[in-house]
């Protein structure tokens, strides 16, 4: 397997072991700009982590409960991870065309000249 078809798996697995640092970060030292990176510079990972933990728990308490918290963190790993899947996929298919800018058609013709 090239580097090239590797590629999604790498940026999965990097994004999952950044944003799992930050959030552990976040836990332990409780650094307020800090939430801010996890939650407003990442949409997309809170959109899910916000929808989906709406969808598993009551959300008519005043305050979430402790398991509540853990999921939202987990999810909010989980959004970055396939964030950055996605990223991983779309570069790779990118670096996979055809350079048809260079004069390639990108058609494989057995015949030399077609």
């Amino acid at each position: 397997m090239t580097t090239i078809q590797r590629l999604p798996t790498l940026f999965l697995a990097a994004g999952l072991v950044l944003k799992g640092l930050l959030v552990l970060t976040w836990r332990l030292f409780r650094i307020p700009e800090l939430l801010g990176l996890l939650t407003t510079y990442d949409p997309g990972a809170f959109w899910l982590a916000e929808k989906t933990t709406a969808l598993i728990f009551d959300q008519r308490r005043i305050a979430p409960s402790s398991a509540e918290t853990i999921a939202f963190e987990l999810l909010l790993i989980v959004g970055f991870g396939i964030e950055c899947l996605l990223l991983g996929l779309l570069i790779r298919w990118f670096l996979r065309r055809p350079n048809r800018a260079a004069g390639h058609t990108g058609s494989r013709s057995a015949v030399p000249g077609r």
